[in-house]
């Protein structure tokens, strides 16, 4: 997969084209989409109201519907994705040109798909030019339209099966297997028992074989931003591998919850306990960190990992720098250090050193040096 660029860069690539864009949220259209029809003119609106509301935002939002609102806190699927975490609506608009591609009758419902790209020439920014093609339902709900998210009715006829833990949801061409789902039982089943012993809930398990059907299930046709091929969202696990067995997001699912954990140990953690059920795949990204340290190590580097002012070098840096640290605090102090490390504030690079520090009993120094010693036993020997 290609290498995903980080949102401040993209939106330092795009600030000239941003300057010239400073108007009111609006919506260009297709002369496709059929202006003469009130209701199709009234999902457009519905969709310019959504954007002028603070829909990066998680809260009551009147435009969409409240089935979704009431299920989940996060409900709109493609928000997070979508802004990044660092955009609000206005900046969206600013950066990638909103173009209307359709609004289609879809029974007694509407399907909005709306283009963000930007309108650079330049090859060197011609990657990201495309922000992602959202598309999204509209249903009315006490007589006016309100949005909802497309895996209503994307799932409305897949097929179901349980484990005690896992209610798995796929298409009627998937083959499911029934040895891959227990195994995933049993692996969830021990991940509780070791770090989480009073999880007591069941989560779905949507089931595709491409990131563009499951980039469908977060009201994505085309997405550039947030491209993944698994995402444990609430209640729900998506996958675009094709299989029932996804340890990685397994673990990001089921590990007590903690706002002030890092996303360098939050990802570390799901490639340690879960990504390193297949040794190969943890092997390979491992080896990629100990090639560039080896190749670059003044761009690549303990401090520019662990503190993640390099998150991406062609791959994100979280993922095995983060693995070999809990890898370390394994080695040391077991499952207990990793309860330690997964409960303490590690927002900021000085705290998480200092928790490992008070873990193990290493200095930094110390921390940095077995550190290497465990991200290069990876690198394939000549």
């Amino acid at each position: 997969m290609k290498k995903l660029l980080t949102l401040s860069f993209i939106l330092t690539c795009f600030s000239a084209i941003a300057q010239k864009n400073t108007d009111a949220i609006k919506l260009l259209i297709s002369s496709r989409v059929d202006t003469t029809s009130s209701d199709v003119r009234a999902v457009i609106k519905l969709y310019e109201s959504y954007y002028q509301s603070n829909p990066d935002s998680i809260y009551n939002n009147p435009f969409w519907n409240s089935t979704e609102k009431e299920t989940y806190t996060d409900f709109d699927f493609s928000r997070q994705s979508i802004f990044q975490g660092g955009m609000d609506a206005n900046t969206l608009f600013k950066y990638f040109t909103p173009f209307v591609l359709s609004v289609e009758p879809l029974g007694e419902k509407y399907q909005i798909r709306v283009l963000f790209s930007s309108n650079t020439t330049d090859p060197k920014y011609a990657g990201s030019k495309v922000w992602c093609i959202q598309k999204l339902n509209a249903v009315k709900e006490n007589k006016n339209w309100v949005l909802e998210n497309l895996l209503v009715e994307l799932s409305k006829k897949w097929l179901h099966k349980s484990t005690d833990l896992i209610q798995y949801i796929y298409p009627p061409n998937h083959n499911f297997n029934s040895r891959e789902a227990e195994k995933s039982n049993a692996f969830c089943k021990k991940v509780i028992s070791r770090f989480n012993p009073s999880y007591n809930q069941t989560f779905k398990y949507y089931i595709t074989s491409s990131i563009d059907d499951m980039g469908l299930l977060e009201n994505f046709d085309y997405y550039f931003v947030g491209i993944t091929k698994g995402k444990a969202r609430e209640k729900m696990i998506l996958s675009a591998n094709g299989n029932e067995f996804y340890p990685h997001e397994f673990i990001h699912k089921l590990l007590p919850k903690n706002p002030k954990r890092s996303h360098l140990v939050e990802e570390g953690l799901a490639t340690f306990l879960g990504t390193k059920e297949d040794v190969k795949e943890y092997k390979n990204l491992l080896e990629k960190l100990a090639t560039d340290i080896l190749l670059n190590p003044e761009k690549v580097n303990f401090e520019s990992v662990i503190s993640q002012a390099l998150k991406f070098n062609g791959y994100q840096t979280a993922y095995p720098a983060g693995a070999a640290l809990c890898e370390l605090v394994y080695k040391i102090k077991g499952d207990n250090g990793l309860k330690i490390l997964m409960a303490a504030n590690t927002k900021n690079f000085d705290n998480l050193i200092t928790t490992i520090s008070s873990i193990t009993g290493l200095n930094r120094l110390e921390i940095e040096t077995q550190w290497k010693s465990i991200v290069f036993a990876y690198q394939e020997k000549e």
